[in-house]
């Protein structure tokens, strides 16, 4: 089948990702995206379990895949092995994409250090399992593209902890590290790990960075951080009693905390609803960062990913749904398997 230009769009306001090649470039406001991938080739990203266990060895049998509700061929499913055991690489290799808040107080020192990130992922994953590690604060920044170079990630998550600077523009960083990823090209399954309070100092609809990780087909783990200290200053506010006899705490502090605890929410659900999951906790330090790795390196041995090859390719650009789901609910349950087009 000859190669064909597919080419994914969002229709959002996102900062240029010149500045991640050039981090000292300002930022440029932008229209819209278009991505245009090697081939006409779809491949979509999904889990399957049974109750908390990975469902393993499905083949093309197990899978039906609609593009706006039309049955679709399935060129080929790879995911893990019958057996449990370890696959060296895939075809698809995986990119899991680090992306660091480096604003004021968000990230502190040693909570992702690179002695646990080579023991929990890089140590156990498969061959094709690559990591690559942004940063973010006003603007964003790229400090290596995908790599399993020990040096190169060492160097890496020590250079987003000395970045520190004001400014957060969270979802134009998730929107533009998407991005970025996107132009190298290629079929890859991508994940991204973003690492934040979720506290925006911009006002994009975070309804938009789901728009824009479906049509990338990138589902999305947010870490929450700083949610813990939002619970310790609540708790360290003394109530006074008031005329009425009754606690009347300072009204403007608990607005203000309940305010940040929605947009901490909001933060948070962008990833069940991209196909990842969200890590929201109270209490974060380096072993549980540990632990969540260890989780994603899970997530990375166990994806599916699903191609197919659109049968047309309109004269004008149409966004379409894709949808892969079980042929059968005795299988398990599905999680991820949805993203948009445009071809």
């Amino acid at each position: 089948m000859p190669k064909r230009g597919l080419i994914i769009c969002g229709l959002c306001t996102v900062v240029a990702i010149g500045a991640a090649q050039a981090p000292d470039v300002p930022p440029v406001e932008e229209s819209d995206f278009v991505i245009t991938a090697e081939s006409n080739l779809v491949v979509v990203p999904l889990h399957v379990y049974d109750r908390k266990k990975s469902v393993n060895g499905l083949g093309i049998e197990s899978f039906e895949l609609r593009e706006d509700g039309v049955l679709q061929d399935i060129a080929f499913v790879e995911g893990p092995a019958d057996d449990g055991g370890k696959i060296s690489s895939r075809s698809v290799p995986t990119e899991i994409m680090f992306l660091i808040d480096f604003s004021y107080s968000v990230m502190r020192p040693g909570l992702l250090d690179f002695t646990t990130v080579r023991s929990t992922m890089l140590e156990g994953l498969r061959d094709d399992v690559m990591i690559s590690v942004y940063g973010f604060a006003s603007t964003l920044k790229k400090f290596t593209g995908p790599t399993r170079d020990l040096n190169k990630l060492q160097w890496a998550l020590d250079q987003a902890y000395e970045s520190e600077t004001g400014g957060s523009r969270v979802y134009e960083a998730i929107i533009q590290t998407a991005r970025d990823a996107a132009k190298r090209g290629g079929n890859v399954s991508r994940m991204m790990v973003v690492f934040s309070d979720g506290l925006s100092t911009t006002k994009l609809d975070p309804e938009v960075v789901v728009h824009a990780a479906r049509a990338f087909g990138i589902p999305l783990y947010p870490v929450v951080l700083g949610h813990e200290r939002l619970v310790r200053r609540s708790q360290r506010r003394v109530p006074r009693l008031g005329p009425s006899r009754y606690p009347a705490g300072p009204r403007g502090g608990q607005s203000n905390s309940r305010n940040q605890e929605s947009r901490m929410q909001l933060f948070a659900d962008i990833g069940p609803k991209t196909g990842g999951r969200s890590y929201d906790l109270t209490v974060l330090n380096s072993k549980v960062v540990g632990r969540i790795l260890g989780s994603l390196s899970q997530l990375a041995e166990t994806e599916y990913v699903v191609g197919y090859y659109p049968r047309a390719v309109d004269e004008a650009l149409t966004a379409h749904e894709v949808r892969v789901n079980l042929v059968s609910e005795e299988i398990g349950k599905l999680y991820g398997g949805h993203r948009l087009v445009v071809h």
